[in-house]
């Protein structure tokens, strides 16, 4: 079944290749600024991209990607999310679902007509422009409609078709009846205000392509918008199913694992509790509220779909390539669909850490009779690492075992000290309230006076430590510099296994710590005094703060090469006034009158 339309506007035949911001692709010689600076109607007139069919086919399609793909296609949920690989046919099983929805929608008891809007929604124009526009008019082609606004602004594009149905009215409707539907789709980014930009915003649906890149509060705004055009006065006479007619969908690779979208979409059972609670609020009567989630295959899996309509090398150049850019990352989440953090560079520990050996499948239990360590590093953006260490042999050949069981990070917050330290108390006492912590180990800057202290002599460590109600000490090995500290992990994560143990194992709750070691604790380049470029560890990422706390934590009971360091002063070979056991074998002798273990005196 085809359609007829009203107004249609010309355009240039073309490739409908992805376009690229320097100005080459679906948009010629054009550069992307422009474009999104151009009226909606100058812009897609410079598209190039081929004009596609004369009428829009308004039959479901003949054949699907595969079977996941068509459930989604068929699913009238409030909200409804496919995750796939890259050419997968995601993308444009949910664009043709969208003239699906348009011809099921309710006709106006008013003027007989279908009104189904879409809003198509990206952070910004840009985004619009680049990719989703160009993705739109493969499904829809752009002289299929009419279009209006642009010029840094939402953009209109509006069909009008004949839907070729001959449904009868509903009771009691005797005026006039048409097959008409007026399709709008507006496009819209929210910028840097998402309540603002979506305040008064009625649609009937709303799809936001790379779900996942939409911050939640997309969502959480965005479904309070749907099925509110084109009114409820159209639908007066209808059922209460039929009246609420409204539904956010989105498609999206494989997301990183700290993504709302996992939570969201993965977790059955949180997703459950979700719908538990928006249909509670709901008014008696009112259609339930359900959430749904279709994840395709990924290339190399049963069932994998869309492969009869990609060529037969199609997953191989990809894979190809990104390796040959060193992007692994990549390869896991674009082409297996698999979730993965994306790394922000080289990782440091990219050759000595392993997520299947040194992260555990499940939460780790803490060791019995064995003591807390804290690791921490200052600052209004403070990190603690919390963990356990014993200990097996003796002397040189003696092994360390650490197990990480929590870590405190809020990338979002600037903390002062005592908030922070607070923070930390209440972990320990909700998670670990019947252990022992046998000290702290903080950065050296800790000990600069802190200006946020009302006590002259305060100190980041020392506010923390009165807050958090444990002893930090400044941890002096290697004089703070990175290469103890970076051996100081390697030592940890080459440790030779014994009977099963390694030598670090992270629990799985350490989201920022395992996201630091997998892709964003990563290597930079700075010139030091002498002029030279050097590579050190980008601290600009808020995960090089956690990263940072573990090797203050490792570090208490390793030198800097990586080997033991003596836990004891008996071990250490000290004695008398030294710091060691007297000599008489009491502690009566003569005192040096500072505990370098209490810098404090506390």
């Amino acid at each position: 079944m085809s359609a007829n339309f009203g107004a249609a506007i010309g355009g240039q035949g073309g490739n409908a290749s992805q376009p690229e911001e320097t100005g080459k692709g679906v948009w010629g010689d054009a550069n992307i600024s422009d474009v999104i600076e151009m009226d909606a109607k100058q812009a897609i007139s410079m598209l190039e991209i081929e004009d596609g069919a004369d009428k829009l086919d308004l039959d479901a399609p003949e054949e699907f990607p595969g079977p996941i793909a068509e459930a989604a296609y068929w699913d009238d949920g409030a909200v409804v999310g496919i995750q796939g690989p890259v050419g997968s046919g995601k993308t444009t099983t949910m664009l043709k679902s969208r003239l699906r929805r348009a011809m099921c929608m309710p006709r106006s008891v008013i003027d007989g007509r279908r009104h189904y809007k879409l809003t198509i929604v990206r952070a910004t124009y840009r985004q619009l422009w680049s990719t989703t526009i160009p993705d739109f008019l493969k499904v829809y082609p752009k002289h299929l409609g009419d279009w209006s606004g642009g010029r840094g602004g939402p953009v209109s594009f509006v069909m009008i078709f004949d839907d070729g149905l001959d449904d009868p009215p509903p009771p009691g409707h005797d005026g006039e009846w048409s097959n008409e539907i007026f399709f709008t789709v507006e496009f819209m980014a929210f910028g840097d205000d998402i309540q603002g930009s979506m305040r008064g915003l009625q649609t009937t649906d709303m799809w936001l392509h790379e779900m996942d890149t939409n911050p939640v509060d997309v969502i959480v705004n965005g479904i309070t918008r749907i099925g509110r055009y084109p009114g409820q006065a159209h639908f007066r006479g209808y059922s209460d199913e039929l009246r609420d007619y409204g539904q956010m969908v989105g498609d999206f690779n494989a997301p990183e694992p700290d993504n709302w979208a996992v939570g969201l979409f993965h977790d059955e059972k949180k997703r459950a509790e979700l719908m538990d609670l928006m249909n509670a609020e709901l008014p008696e009567g009112a259609t339930a509220i359900q959430i749904s989630f279709y994840r395709q295959p990924g290339y190399g899996e049963e069932g994998a779909e869309n492969l009869q309509n990609l060529g037969p090398t199609y997953y191989q150049k990809q894979i190809a390539t990104m390796k040959l850019m060193g992007r692994g990352d990549q390869i896991d989440r674009l082409v297996y669909n698999k979730i993965v953090h994306t790394k922000a560079g080289e990782p440091v520990f990219q050759r000595e850490f392993s997520r299947r050996v040194h992260v555990s499948d499940v939460p780790l239990t803490p060791w019995p009779g064995v003591p807390l360590r804290v690791g921490l590093d200052q600052g209004f953006k403070g990190a603690a690492v919390i963990g356990q260490v014993i200990t097996e042999g003796t002397g040189r050949n003696q092994r360390v075992f650490w197990q990480i069981l929590a870590e405190l990070h809020y990338p979002d917050e600037r903390l002062m000290a005592r908030t922070f330290g607070t923070r930390l108390a209440e972990l320990l006492e909700t998670r670990f309230r019947t252990m022992r912590v046998e000290g702290g180990w903080g950065d050296m800057a800790g000990e600069h006076g802190a200006s946020q202290a009302a006590d002259e002599n305060a100190t980041w460590n020392r506010l923390v430590s009165r807050a958090a109600g444990f002893r930090i000490r400044p941890q002096r090995i290697g004089t703070n510099r990175i290469t103890p500290r970076l051996e100081a992990v390697r030592a940890a994560l080459e440790a030779p296994t014994s009977a099963g143990r390694v030598g670090l194992l992270i629990d799985p709750s350490c989201k920022l710590l395992i996201a630091g070691f997998e892709a964003r604790y990563v290597w930079a380049f700075e010139v030091n005094q002498k002029g030279d470029k050097v590579k050190v560890p980008n601290k600009a990422l808020t995960e090089a703060n956690v990263m940072d706390a573990l090797q203050y934590l490792l570090l208490s009971r390793v030198r800097g090469d990586g080997t033991t360091e003596p836990n004891t002063p008996e071990d250490r070979g000290l004695i008398g006034h030294n710091g060691g056991p007297s000599l008489s074998g009491d502690r009566d002798g003569l005192q040096t009158g500072h505990d370098v273990l209490d810098p404090y005196g506390e």
